[in-house]
């Protein structure tokens, strides 16, 4: 069971980003410098991050869904020092087998298990195969058996690093943090293979959401997780307060992403589903999936990873150096976020 003095959740006014309520999303949020830069190059600031046992380069960790991290992906992402995690759309069997794989390779791995159905199972295979990471993926992390989980999980093993999510409001974010989860996902309905919003009317951009979490954290990491399109939206969930960013469709379509390449009238592409699409529903469990989150698309084929993180990690450097900032920590003293509208 949780822990008893985990705190049941109650609404109250939200907190408030820039003297106001507005959920501001990507686009009605900029970045500000107001110190001069001493930063002889981009290549100085050094956006590195601890982990739990891992510490990265940088800032980025791959959504753990099904067209996105395989061993392929996490070991690009090792490469260039961010982190795979590895999703939980497979057999146990399987998903055990990819963690060995890629840490054989010697990269660093997470690995993703459900809250509910075989995840006790699933989270004890991954622990004995070396996982030490391990990421509670459900769409609603203010859950009472994402509790019971995490509460379960420090029972077995109290040395696991556990990320838990997601949450899209700075109470849900203070109940999993009390709730003892070492990161928290922060973001809800804003990936664009996400029908959340359009289903149930829950959503709250992710920057909005990720002050929210960075107004009320105490010892847990934020992780933004939801709608990441360009390198700017990576800088500006950092600058509001996340420790980590996670991303899924900037890395979809990649050669390293799971699945074939596909040409359609001469162009390619690769495949790109939520994970509560109906075709992923059906291959990984509910032949008859009666409720469906997730869309099913075509991205357009981006060629190898390196280019991708190249361009995201150039990005996050010249904001740094626009901030005079050689740290995560200088960056989010140093920056100035403002309203558009």
């Amino acid at each position: 069971m949780a822990n008893a003095a985990i705190t049941t959740l109650t609404a109250r006014t939200p907190a408030p980003l820039e003297k106001s309520a507005v959920a501001l999303d990507y686009d009605d949020v900029t970045l500000v410098p107001r110190v001069t830069s001493t930063l002889a190059h981009r290549a100085d600031a050094r956006p590195a991050v601890v982990l739990g046992p891992l510490q990265l380069q940088v800032p980025m960790l791959g959504s753990p869904m099904p067209d996105v991290c395989g061993v392929d992906m996490c070991l690009a992402l090792a490469e260039h020092g961010a982190l795979g995690v590895l999703h939980r759309f497979q057999s146990i069997d399987a998903q055990v087998a990819e963690l060995r794989e890629v840490l054989q390779h010697g990269g660093p791995v997470a690995a993703a298990v459900g809250s509910t159905g075989d995840y006790r199972e699933r989270f004890d295979r991954l622990r004995e195969a070396g996982c030490r990471v391990v990421c509670i993926d459900t769409a609603n992390g203010a859950h009472v058996q994402v509790a019971d989980a995490i509460a379960w999980m420090r029972v077995r093993d109290a040395e696991i690093f556990v990320i838990a999510g997601n949450v899209a409001s700075a109470e849900g974010f203070r109940w999993l943090e009390e709730a003892g989860a070492d990161a928290i996902r922060v973001g809800i309905a804003g990936g664009s293979v996400c029908e959340t919003r359009n289903e149930t009317g829950v959503f709250a951009p992710t920057p909005y959401a990720v002050a929210e979490a960075a107004a009320v954290r105490q010892t847990a990491l934020i992780i933004g997780d939801s709608g990441v399109r360009h390198p700017a939206d990576l800088c500006k969930l950092l600058a509001l307060g996340a420790d980590c960013v996670m991303v899924g469709s900037v890395l979809a379509g990649t050669r390293e992403a799971p699945g074939r390449v596909i040409v359609i009238d001469g162009k390619k592409y690769k495949i790109m589903r939520g994970a509560a699409s109906f075709s992923v529903q059906q291959e990984y469990g509910d032949g008859d999936p009666e409720y469906v989150e997730g869309s099913e698309t075509m991205v357009a084929y981006k060629g190898s990873v390196a280019g991708v993180m190249r361009r995201y990690l150039a990005g996050l450097r010249s904001s740094m150096s626009y901030m005079n900032a050689r740290t995560l920590e200088e960056f989010r003293q140093n920056v100035s976020v403002l309203r558009l509208r």
